[in-house]
């Protein structure tokens, strides 16, 4: 009983990070051109994270302002819910997409980086980290 009691505690107090982290793992690893990738909620308070980034929690604040600009702006459009967000940088790509109604997935890669790759598995890692969040 007490090592139930010890489980349900961890699990409570990571939030599930873990399997967060395990999600960008495998990320990574059907996509070797992704540099950076990482979980936020949409208030931009990052959960995880993989790879270097000086301040975590800033980019995970800045892609959330993002993507509820242009989710604001698509509605003004009347082009239908946002559902990802690509900037093309001189250094690399940067894609925003939506994982849940809670979560955003921002992912950032090589210059010459294969979109398709990238898209399909985004799409993927997006799915599982709603389904671990809802």
């Amino acid at each position: 009983m007490n090592n139930e009691y010890e489980e349900m505690v961890k699990e409570i107090s990571t939030g599930g990070t873990g399997e967060l982290k395990n999600i960008l793992e495998d990320l990574h690893k059907g996509c070797t051109d992704i540099q950076l990738s990482m979980v936020a909620t949409q208030d931009g308070l990052t959960m995880t994270s993989l790879g270097s980034v000086h301040d975590p929690d800033e980019v995970g604040a800045n892609c959330a302002e993002l993507q509820s600009i242009c989710h604001k702006t698509a509605k003004q459009l009347q082009q239908g819910e946002l559902e990802q967000m690509l900037l093309k940088c001189s250094d690399g790509y940067m894609l925003v997409t939506t994982a849940g109604e809670s979560a955003i997935l921002a992912i950032m890669t090589k210059p010459d980086s294969n979109l398709g790759i990238i898209f399909i598995e985004a799409e993927r890692a997006a799915g599982s980290i709603k389904l671990l969040l809802n």
